[in-house]
């Protein structure tokens, strides 16, 4: 019987997507190491593997450049080693590449679609712009994810986390938003719930192709952090300057497949009460 294999299946998002789905195939690094293609391949030839959905990756927040370290010996070495391998293996394989809207410029006019200019904001977003176009030069069926910043499920840190303990203490809240970037704009239930919809109903027609997943919102960080302290009856005082453009990331090219079950703001309401 065919497999899905799930590569990073023990992250943040791997192991949230065993909760729905805990007959696909889930590896770690305990399995193999991504720069040895060698362990990769032992791993794999026993597997008959027919989708390959690869969430691991390094997150490096640096402008600088250089590509013998993080990101990018992970987000392209590591994957060009995997792609190698499966291609070998199966050349009719479909992949399945959780990317970023770090891909994205933050010039962009909202809101910002699939076919929105690319100019990432640091190493990160350039090395997923670089891991989504390996991917597509290995001619495999593959579907592109792109990503907000996630929050919520077993993740006790982040923006959101953060400001709502803090709003909850009556601590005074600052942020400084000079290079915010793209924050937590979505919680991973929901992320996950549009994905799997879409997976679901998928038919690969298209050798290459590219879905934003989000609520299709327009979002500031400065509304939400006073719709937190609102909630929260917090005394807290904020500060923050808007030093920034909103965020409003598409989601009409999913919207097709199905439409998220939360409004941001609901589910921010929903998710204060359990951190609360």
């Amino acid at each position: 019987m065919s497999k899905t294999l799930v590569i990073g299946g023990n992250g943040y998002i791997g192991t949230h997507m065993r909760l729905t789905y805990p007959e696909f195939l889930y590896a770690g690094r305990g399995d193999f190491d991504l720069r040895n293609k060698g362990e990769i391949l032992n791993y794999c030839k026993a597997i008959n593997i027919s989708i390959c959905i690869i969430l691991s990756s390094k997150i490096s927040y640096e402008k600088k450049v250089n590509f013998d370290n993080e990101p990018f010996s992970t987000n392209l070495i590591g994957l060009n080693n995997l792609l190698d391998v499966l291609q070998k293996i199966n050349k009719d394989m479909k992949i399945i590449y959780f990317s970023s809207m770090t891909v994205y410029s933050d010039k962009n006019t909202s809101p910002v679609l699939e076919s929105s200019e690319l100019k990432p904001l640091h190493t990160y977003g350039l090395s997923k712009v670089y891991a989504e176009s390996l991917i597509k030069y290995y001619d495999f069926r593959s579907l592109i994810i792109r990503i907000p910043g996630i929050y919520g499920g077993n993740r006790q840190s982040g923006l959101i986390y953060n400001t709502i303990n803090k709003l909850k203490k009556d601590e005074a809240m600052e942020i400084d938003t000079e290079n915010l970037g793209y924050w937590e704009i979505m919680h991973i239930d929901d992320m996950l719930y549009l994905f799997f919809a879409l997976m679901q109903q998928y038919t690969f027609k298209s050798k290459f192709d590219i879905f934003n997943i989000s609520y299709g919102e327009k979002t500031d960080i400065i509304e939400t952090v006073h719709f937190i302290a609102n909630e929260l009856s917090s005394n807290s005082k904020i500060c923050i300057e808007k030093k920034y453009q909103d965020l409003y990331l598409s989601n009409q090219k999913i919207s097709i497949f199905s439409q998220p079950l939360f409004s941001f703001n609901s589910r921010l309401k929903k998710y204060i009460r359990e951190v609360g």
